[in-house]
């Protein structure tokens, strides 16, 4: 179970907090903190699955771990604004990212914005497929590519960074299944910066 009090308790005596969304079975998070070597950083990996959850716990036993069993909303809310330096979010459910979806989602990212210190940063690894399941078109990319950043800067953040694919040291079950079908699954990294505000 989740609340402020024990967020702050695990996180409080390190000078940074990392945070992914879904960890699944731990994979990522596992070699991010294994190829980081950062012991005055804590690693929060939030899974609403239980199972999956057991898989991550045993893969994760570092001091500098916490993990939580728990949904995306009620963990993140539970974080002071101004307090994590980075979110990390590869293959958001439909839910979290799908034009659909925009009203459901777009306070989300707000509330991540504001748990974002000052030059703090949020990457993710999305995907646009065609619904019928056809290759994505170059001009279907660009208007959804387009859409997505548009969105996300008008949430306040600024764009630092922009790939296209999903960085070669992301691993997890399903980015390895899309890497194989880059014609009907084209990926894209955004690494989005809240900007330092300067006060008047």
């Amino acid at each position: 179970m989740c609340s402020k009090d024990s967020i702050i308790s695990a996180t409080s005596t390190f000078n940074k907090v990392v945070v992914e969304l879904g960890i699944g079975d731990g994979q990522l998070l596992e070699k991010i903190v294994r190829d980081r070597k950062c012991t005055d950083t804590c690693y929060v990996g939030i899974e609403i699955d239980a199972n999956q959850m057991q898989f991550a716990r045993d893969r994760l036993r570092e001091k500098n771990v916490y993990l939580v069993n728990e949904s995306f909303e009620k963990t993140v809310s539970c974080f002071p604004d101004k307090y994590v330096d980075e979110f990390i979010f590869v293959l958001p459910p439909p839910d979290y990212i799908d034009k659909d979806m925009e009203s459901r989602w777009f306070p989300f990212y707000r509330e991540i914005f504001s748990k974002l210190k000052d030059i703090g940063s949020l990457t993710m690894v999305t995907e646009i497929i065609n619904d019928l399941l056809q290759p994505v078109t170059d001009s279907e990319f660009k208007i959804w590519k387009n859409w997505l950043i548009k969105k996300f800067m008008s949430l306040g953040f600024i764009m630092k960074e922009f790939h296209y694919g999903s960085p070669k040291y992301f691993n997890s079950h399903y980015l390895e299944q899309f890497r194989g079908d880059t014609s009907r699954i084209r990926i894209v990294t955004l690494i989005l910066i809240k900007p330092r505000f300067v006060q008047s």
